[in-house]
């Protein structure tokens, strides 16, 4: 594939930096992609490059495959631009641990594109330009697949033979733990629901954090669910609603608590062959009970090892088979529709809730439903978060959704405002009116870089250096000249950034209407990270960009109030319903791990989000 742009205009500066770590245990686990980055950031700022980083570090990323490894997709994307000049990676296994995929990387993208593939680890330097460097990255891939084959035997040969031990693998199931035997054992953890309704982590045998605290065991929730279950009265929706009212709460497996769903009752009621203290040989997946013979005839010896009464796992295990033959009437089973807003739109009471306890795991997506032959968004089963409607007509949110785009828009007589509007921004928040420029510190680090190589020349015809040390500091400020010269100014990159978010917005809204369910997902996806809305006024309350997008929003909503008139009347040549966003307050926190704070933060220009108050509820 060409390169996109056609003919270069400008030397290529930015360098594509990717990092990945193959399983990522919890937030502490961090040590490898910090290395890497560190390493990385060495070797840009060498070159000249600009880095831009790509990161797959949050659970299991194989380097084996690509369909797992998001950034990566992304990053393949950009490889084609003209503005790329170099992939770079701490090794050559972050990339792939495929040797034939290192090859097509090189043969069919690196090469046609004229971009360097740089290892920034000590040591791994290769040059792919020529014969003996492409040598070398096809036995250290083909030496990385081999390892990463030779370590998945060894893994599946372990678990063989724990299984045949009869142990099960991986995390234990709910309200367990292993022994030090390696089976499983009734857990003593749970947590201490409070009077205010929230919950804190701890041990039956720890003092109540606060007066009125009920203690609440994770291994007592397991068996009240597998109860409930084994009545066979009500679905898991039901049984979540009911824990939940009783003040049960999940453990997640960061050992935290939280409410139950749906979801968390099948994980428990799933898992009634390991309470049992049996393992199966196969797949996970492949021990449903609808796929096995018959599942009660699993329990009828007993191991000894079992955590729960077998009497009500042969119970459980009953329903389970039950429920799992019942066949669907021919034409039940939907095919499935690509909902524009999926895995966007989150229910606003539970973001209420999420923010008040600054627990964001209590945040609720709202899912496509199409059971009953009627499209809507419909709430996470099982959580009570205070909304009465636990479902929406589809028509209803993405119109509201298009609505907020439309507001959104800019008409192109706005764009000099909003450019001028910028450059305020940034001269207001200057710490001194003495700062220098971008432009004069460029025009100065140029012309120090030619004094050094008149200087160097001037000292290589006096004797003093070697022809090959001034070489090499021609070279070096020669590739630092070029980096300053293709450094535009302030002004000129907040005009090309809000003239791009001005263009994607305006043609979004023109091409809504007339686009395929599919193009209006990767639309949404594109511009927005997240949507909340409001299941019981039916209307968006709150929704946040993508982070290239936000400096446009700030200064979009500065620009309606600067335009608008004092008695809050719209603008000229703007009608009514335009005015969505004119009485928006506007908060900007610093981007964080976690978007829940306890105090608000200081504004600024690099993050914006629109409060729950910023879009009015729409006329009817």
């Amino acid at each position: 594939m060409a390169r996109k742009g056609g003919k270069r205009l400008l030397v290529p500066s930015i360098a594509l930096c990717y990092i990945r770590q193959s399983f990522t245990r919890d937030e502490s686990d961090t040590n490898s992609p910090e290395r890497q980055r560190a390493n990385i950031q060495l070797v840009c700022e060498r070159e000249g490059w600009t880095p831009e980083w790509y990161v797959d570090a949050e659970g299991h990323k194989s380097g084996r495959n690509e369909t797992n490894r998001p950034a990566w997709l992304q990053l393949k994307e950009r490889l084609h631009d003209a503005d790329v000049v170099a992939l770079v990676a701490n090794d050559m296994s972050r990339i792939h641990r495929k040797a034939w995929r290192v090859g097509r990387l090189v043969d069919e993208i690196l090469t046609p594109n004229d971009i360097r593939l740089v290892l920034a680890a000590p040591g791994r330097e290769i040059d792919t330009s020529v014969p003996m460097g492409r040598l070398l990255l096809m036995m250290i891939a083909m030496q990385d697949e081999s390892y990463a084959n030779d370590i998945a035997q060894r893994a599946k040969d372990s678990i063989a033979y724990r299984k045949r031990q009869g142990k099960s693998v991986g995390i234990p199931p709910f309200g367990t733990i292993r022994d030090a035997d390696g089976f499983l054992i009734p857990m003593t953890d749970g947590a201490w629901l409070l009077p205010n309704g929230r919950f804190v982590a701890g041990l039956a045998d720890d003092a109540p954090p606060e007066a009125g605290a009920i203690w609440r065991g994770y291994y007592d929730c397991a068996r009240r669910i597998l109860e409930l279950y084994a009545e066979n009265s009500m679905g898991r929706n039901k049984i979540a609603y009911r824990l939940n009212e009783e003040g049960w709460a999940f453990r997640n497996r960061h050992n935290q608590p939280r409410p139950m769903n749906a979801d968390d009752v099948r994980r428990v009621t799933s898992n009634w062959r390991e309470y049992a203290g049996l393992v199966g040989y196969g797949r996970s997946k492949d021990q449903n009970a609808s796929v096995i013979e018959n599942p009660v005839e699993a329990l009828e010896e007993d191991t000894g090892r079992a955590v729960f009464d077998m009497t009500l796992l042969h119970q459980v295990a009953q329903v389970q088979e039950h429920r799992s033959r019942v066949t669907r009437p021919r034409g039940s089973i939907q095919a499935a529709h690509p909902y524009a807003l999926a895995r966007l739109l989150y229910c606003a009471h539970c973001e209420t809730r999420a923010i008040e306890q600054e627990n964001p795991q209590l945040r609720s997506r709202l899912s496509g439903h199409n059971r009953y032959g009627t499209l809507r968004y419909r709430h996470a089963g099982g959580v009570s978060c205070g909304c009465k409607a636990r479902s929406v007509l589809i028509e209803r949110v993405e119109g509201e959704f298009r609505r907020l785009v439309d507001q959104l828009t800019l008409s192109p007589e706005a764009y000099e405002q909003l450019v001028e509007l910028a450059i305020q921004s940034e001269h207001h928040d200057a710490e001194t009116d003495e700062q220098v420029s971008l432009d004069e510190q460029r025009n100065a680090a140029i012309a120090k870089c030619r004094r050094r190589m008149e200087a160097a020349r001037q000292v290589y015809m006096d004797g003093d250096i070697s022809r090959d040390e001034y070489l090499s500091i021609k070279e070096r400020n020669e590739r630092e000249i070029i980096h300053w010269q293709n450094r535009s100014s302030d002004t000129q990159r907040m005009a090309i950034e809000l003239q791009m978010c001005m263009n994607v917005f305006n043609q979004m809204i023109e091409v809504w209407d007339s686009s395929s369910d599919e193009d209006r997902q990767n639309m949404a996806h594109m511009l927005f990270e997240h949507v909340i809305y409001d299941l019981d006024a039916q209307h968006i309350v709150g929704f946040r960009l993508k982070v290239w997008a936000e400096r446009y929003l700030v200064l979009r909503s500065c620009l309606f109030d600067d335009d608008s008139s004092g008695d809050g009347t719209p603008p000229a040549g703007e009608n009514e319903e335009r005015c969505f966003l004119k009485d928006s307050t506007v908060s900007c926190p610093q981007r964080a791990s976690t978007p829940y704070v306890s105090q608000p933060r200081k504004p600024n220009l690099r993050r914006a989000e629109t409060s729950p108050a910023a879009v009015p509820e729409p006329s009817s």
